[in-house]
């Protein structure tokens, strides 16, 4: 996923942050900051970190209010595990753009990650709703896997369906709303999206999410070697997961 635009030219990109020699003009510090984002965008790209920290340090510098460099700086902070900082540079940046959509996504992907499901929700609808957001089926995605999280099964059909609609290939939204038919007792519906699933990614190694649904579907009506196998990848793979910890739990209730 493009999450930033690069200059493709090192060159050019250099060439961006030259300092003015003696009989130029000044150099307007909002266009040499934006230079500077697009350089440490490219440094991000190449996993440089800490250059593009330097960079965006600089940007900021010639303009606080850079809604990109501040975008960038929590990117770039999160990467390096300033969970602290790395939210108060999105908050930042989403405070002086209204409607930046790639930071209403990424924050939503950070808040995620962190277990605020119900704070990504906000910021991955706004994303989502951009019909100008090329990324808008990843949005509602993460809309309907943040709301599958908190319990909120209504939201999550309608993103996953929306999703899919964009993108009818992507997995992880096929797999939600199976979870989704699952719960609303659809078992038949749920276990063809679960194959479709597993066709997607060709039965590569499965999620703890993916390992518990099957398990659920195999022990209402598949076969034995199939549950046997997908219990022990879980138990295996995943032993630490809450999905292990509800397979565990089921165990000992019989659910």
């Amino acid at each position: 996923m493009k999450a930033w635009a690069v200059c493709l030219l090192g060159m050019l990109l250099a060439a961006c942050v030259q300092e003015p020699v003696a009989g130029q003009h000044k150099m307007d510090p909002v266009a040499s900051a934006r230079d500077r984002v697009a350089l440490a965008s490219e440094y991000l790209r190449q996993g440089d970190n800490e250059k593009a920290q330097v960079q965006l340090k600089r940007a900021l510098e010639l303009d606080s209010s850079s809604p990109e460099a501040h975008h960038m700086m929590a990117v770039v902070l999160e990467r390096d595990g300033n969970i602290k900082g790395a939210d108060k540079e999105y908050r930042k940046a989403l405070r002086l753009r209204d409607g930046y959509s790639q930071a209403h996504n990424n924050y939503g992907i950070f808040l995620f990650k962190n277990g605020r499901y119900k704070d990504a929700m906000p910021q991955f609808q706004a994303s989502a709703e951009d019909l100008g957001y090329e990324n808008r089926a990843q949005a509602f995605e993460g809309l309907g896997r943040s709301a599958l999280k908190t319990g909120d099964m209504e939201t999550a059909k309608h993103a996953f369906v929306r999703a899919l609609k964009l993108d009818p290939n992507l997995a992880a939204s096929t797999l939600g709303m199976g979870e989704v038919q699952y719960a609303s007792g659809d078992y038949p519906e749920a276990r063809i999206s679960y194959k479709r699933y597993l066709k997607m990614t060709n039965d590569s190694a499965q999620t703890a999410q993916s390992l518990w649904l099957g398990i659920r579907l195999e022990r209402r009506q598949g076969d034995a070697n199939a549950l046997a196998s997908y219990e022990l990848a879980l138990k295996k793979l995943y032993p630490s997961s809450p999905e292990y910890k509800l397979y565990a739990e089921s165990l000992q209730t019989g659910k």
